[in-house]
């Protein structure tokens, strides 16, 4: 397995296999860095590194901040909105009676971002589909906790 890492930071910048790379000191396309030939492991660059004194991937003091989940929540309400806009084509699959509820629906999926600051909160005002189905469930055992 090929590591980059940064020579000062001990931070592991890229990881997989691939082609040898000679003997482990050469030079790595990321600026700073080194790259090192070791064992395939599993590897999570967010809580390890890489130790240039034992040659091996151990755990950082303290791991990296989980990254902040509402660009993954709202890249989500934009793809709810894209895979429902042909609902208001005027040929769509859906009655005349149906169609209000479709709309307040998508309103509310355009609005959960509107003063709204964590996953928690955006994911509190966006309602079920009108046809019944959750597609935010995955996002709200994810993210609903207290404190996240």
């Amino acid at each position: 397995m090929n590591i980059h890492y940064n020579v000062t930071t001990e931070e592991i910048m890229s990881y997989g296999c691939g082609a040898d790379h000679g003997d482990g000191f050469e030079d790595s396309h990321f600026p700073g860095c080194k790259v090192a030939i070791i064992p395939d492991q599993p590897i999570d660059a967010r809580t390890q590194r890489f130790d240039v004194a034992t040659w091996k991937v151990v755990d950082k003091d303290v791991p990296d901040a989980e990254p902040d989940p509402l660009p993954k929540i709202k890249a989500a309400v934009r793809q709810e909105l894209i895979d429902t806009d042909y609902l208001l084509l005027p040929h769509a699959p859906i009655s005349e009676a149906d169609l209000p509820a479709w709309i307040a629906y998508r309103k509310a999926l355009r609005e959960s971002s509107k003063g709204r600051t964590t996953p928690a909160e955006m994911l509190a005002v966006i309602p079920a589909r009108p046809d019944g189905a959750d597609v935010f469930e995955w996002l709200r055992a994810r993210f609903s906790a207290p404190g996240v």
